[in-house]
């Protein structure tokens, strides 16, 4: 045995001096989580899962907020599409709900692709009203047509005290807030 050095066990590599070897203790040093370390960091886990999954649910106005989101991307494609399709298209609501149309040589039928088909509100409204650029039919009717520039456009949407806007600025770009 070498001086200065001494082996607890044979398979063990030696001390070096003045140290000493935790009874036990084997070279790999940790073996891993214990399972109550695990169990704790689960529970945490969850609870923190949890309160996101609560905090993330949106309020009404959230809702309303992002319904008038979506229709504004549903506008600005709507105007590309009317450009594409070299023929004009319509938008109609309700308290419920909203479709397009396309105009075609028999009046206005009903668009149902992915993108124009109908949709609901994520709640019901009580009001949804064209306030600028309405088509003159009554109600609340858009039409888009072929040309880039157009009339400044808004939809308002009405749930209750909370109110949508969605505006457009005539160049094909539309926003919504609320108020």
């Amino acid at each position: 045995m070498a001086t200065g050095a001494h082996r607890s066990h044979p398979s063990q590599p030696p001390c070096p001096p003045g140290a000493s070897r935790a009874r036990g203790a084997s070279r790999k040093g940790s073996r891993g989580f214990t399972l109550l370390e695990l169990l704790v960091v689960m529970v945490l886990a969850g609870i923190v899962v949890s309160m996101v999954a609560i905090n993330a649910t949106p309020n009404e106005r959230g809702r309303i907020l992002d319904d008038g989101q979506k229709v504004a991307r549903l506008f600005e494609l709507a105007q590309e599409e009317a450009q594409l399709r070299a023929r004009p298209l319509a938008w109609e609501a309700d308290p419920q709900g909203w479709r397009f149309l396309e105009a075609t040589p028999s009046g206005w039928m009903p668009l149902l692709d992915d993108v124009f088909a109908p949709g609901q509100w994520r709640l019901p409204l009580d009001q949804v009203a064209v306030t600028a650029g309405a088509a003159g039919q009554g109600g609340a009717r858009l039409v888009f047509g072929r040309e880039w520039i157009d009339a400044p456009r808004q939809l308002v949407l009405v749930r209750g005290n909370i109110r949508v806007e969605v505006t457009g600025d005539g160049t094909g770009r539309y926003f919504a807030s609320a108020q």
